[in-house]
């Protein structure tokens, strides 16, 4: 789940929770206020009531100084006074009772009252006179709860569009706030593509020591490749010197050294010298590469291809080739060198034609075949070992397909060798779990 996601959940699931309170708060609060409203309204009633009330000489009650909502059936609005045995009751409880005793104290409580309403009900006891008279009211809670149901669904709509709005704007401000992040992300990208060689700085200050690390470890790394190549230059270089004494050496029919060893001398010094041009051509290929870099069939492959014609100019090779114009996510000097490695393997056994290819399925896939002799069954079974050669008057060190079976097993890839159909000669096939870039 990314960041983003995360937030917003988090912060939604928040505010949804402190608004369902406030929802559920607001409506219990409104409840309790309406049902302290109506009782005050209630003691009004009872006090306007005993005012109403005359106990001498028999206890009457004058109506007219009530509210008619007493009077009329089943209004909602009931009262009963009680003095001695006798008790008076309202005209809109028709034939009903009012069941509340009271203790001397007032008091309200919720009853079910006629047609099965919901009654809130204030009594008390009061003193006429000397004479104690009991009196209780009460009204119907029903149109005060619509009224509430419908406030309590109206707020609930109003803080639904709330949550709505605010988790808008908290995915807009939570998206600008992670676009720095975004930034990163494609700058990294460029890194993978060889596009750019560091994080740009101005980075938030949360990910500001990250970006920094990030940019050290790149700058050692690609000082540590510089040194390497800059190593491996110098001492082809330094070797070459060394190696044109003994050539010269060789050559001059005045040295000690018998004719045969000298032939001996000179093979191997040509030899040794071979392999340092080698070197310096694929040293050259991978040029000022920075760590990272993907590699790009269409522009890596011919320049290689031309190394390997300078190789063996002698040769005249017909080389075909066919790549496709996208990037990989590997590494641009392992497929140099697993590469350089295969088609210099090829071109010593080729009579004349080779072919490499990249294709993907969906893999990433690399081909390299020849007309040369091939490989028997048992052959092929060797020659990927280190040092392994199987004709020693063929020139090199015999570590070419085992550095390729290395590259490979550090992709986690396969390695197939096979006699090409085309060709006649060795297939060797490369697979990469690697996508196109």
């Amino acid at each position: 789940m990314s960041l983003q996601r995360r937030l917003g959940l988090g912060i939604g699931a928040s505010l949804a929770l402190v608004l369902l309170a406030v929802w559920v708060a607001v409506g219990w609060s409104t409840r309790r206020l309406s049902e302290d409203y109506v009782a005050s309204r209630l003691e009004h009633d009872a006090e306007s009531l005993l005012a109403a009330l005359t106990l001498t000489p028999t206890p009457t009650l004058n109506t007219e100084a009530v509210s008619a909502v007493y009077r009329r059936p089943y209004s909602g609005h009931y009262y009963t006074v009680a003095t001695g045995s006798l008790v008076l009751r309202s005209r809109s409880l028709w034939d009903e009772t009012l069941n509340l005793a009271t203790a001397g104290e007032a008091r309200t409580a919720r009853l079910t009252g006629p047609r099965d309403q919901t009654l809130l009900i204030y009594a008390r006891r009061y003193t006429r006179d000397g004479v104690p008279v009991d009196i209780a009211v009460a009204e119907d809670l029903a149109p005060m709860e619509r009224s509430i149901d419908e406030f309590q669904r109206a707020l609930g709509l109003i803080l639904l569009v709330a949550v709505l709005l605010v988790l808008a704007g908290t995915r807009l401000g939570i998206r600008q706030g992670l676009a720095p992040l975004d930034r990163l992300r494609h700058e990294v990208d460029r890194i993978e593509r060889g596009e750019a060689a560091g994080l740009p700085s101005g980075a938030p200050a949360e990910v500001a020591p990250l970006v920094e690390a990030i940019n050290r470890l790149l700058r050692l790394t690609a000082q540590r490749m510089a040194r390497s190549r800059t190593a491996l230059g110098d001492l082809a270089h330094a070797l070459k010197t060394p190696l044109a004494l003994i050539l010269q050496t060789a050559d001059d029919p005045a040295s000690a050294t018998a004719a045969p060893a000298r032939a001996r001398l000179r093979s191997e010094a040509e030899r040794i010298h071979a392999l340092i041009e080698r070197e310096l051509s694929r040293a050259r290929v991978a040029g000022a590469a920075g760590p990272g870099q993907r590699f790009r069939p269409a522009d890596d492959v011919p320049a290689l291809l031309e190394v390997i014609r300078g190789l063996y100019a002698d040769r005249h090779l017909a080389i075909a080739q066919s790549v496709p114009a996208r990037s990989y996510a590997v590494d641009r000097e392992d497929m140099l060198e697993l590469l350089g490695n295969l088609l210099d393997n090829a071109a010593k056994w080729a009579h004349g034609r080779l072919r490499v290819s990249v294709a993907d399925a969906p893999d990433l896939r690399l081909c390299v075949e020849d007309d040369g002799p091939g490989c028997s069954g048992d052959e092929l079974a060797q020659i990927t070992g280190r040092g392994v050669r199987l004709d020693e008057t063929v020139p090199g060190s015999g570590l070419g397909l085992s550095i390729v079976r290395a590259i490979v097993d550090g992709y986690g890839g396969t390695l197939t060798l096979s006699r090409s159909e085309a060709l006649g000669g060795l297939r060797v096939e490369v697979g990469f779990p690697a996508h196109p870039g």
